[in-house]
């Protein structure tokens, strides 16, 4: 589990997390606090005690204070600047720019076993880098896909849930990297 995918370091966080808090970029955010030493539990994609705990000491190390185990502006931005990833306020900053202009969307649509479908849209300026067009891209498609494992795998069914978000960082950086050319992503078809 070394590479970027799996060890957290390539997530795109568009909400605050705190307790209560499920997803895909909750997994994403335990991935990255387990591989950080922070949290020694498998990335569940719930945001528990164990979770607060985590972040709360992560803050702490990366001094953050208060440090609060809500993960917000302050410990979202930090974590993209570590990473080398912009932060999701300066993803929506590209989508405003494009606003009122020529621009070039980016339609993510994520299908789930039913044939549901779940689309993000992402805008940016025509002519826009292809690094700005491939970190938007990835952000609708973590937000799409993340949906899906939502709606696809009930709380009933921890394993299968768990197994679905753990595999949408690396698919949606795979699929955004095969499909940007025709600005539609598909990203991988989720089974019960």
């Amino acid at each position: 589990m070394a590479d970027d995918d799996l060890n957290g370091k390539f997530c795109y966080f568009h909400r605050d997390l705190s307790h209560g808090s499920y997803g895909s970029d909750v997994t994403c955010l335990q991935q990255y606090l387990k591989h950080q030493g922070f949290l020694c539990e498998e990335p569940s994609g719930f945001f528990g005690p164990t979770t607060v705990t985590a972040v709360t000491r992560w803050q702490v190390a990366n001094h953050l204070y208060p440090p609060t185990g809500l993960y917000e502006f302050t410990s979202r931005g930090l974590y993209a600047k570590k990473n080398n990833l912009p932060s999701a306020e300066e993803l929506l900053a590209l989508e405003v720019q494009a606003q009122g202009g020529i621009r070039t969307c980016i339609d993510v649509v994520c299908m789930d076993a039913d044939g549901g479908e779940f689309c993000q849209i992402a805008c940016l300026k025509r002519g826009s880098s292809v690094t700005d067009k491939m970190h938007l891209c990835q952000q609708a498609c973590q937000v799409a896909a993340g949906e899906a494992c939502d709606r696809v795998f009930p709380p009933t069914q921890p394993r299968k849930y768990k197994k679905c978000l753990s595999l949408v960082a690396r698919s949606c950086k795979q699929a955004c990297q095969k499909a940007l050319e025709k600005d539609v992503v598909k990203c991988f078809p989720l089974k019960e």
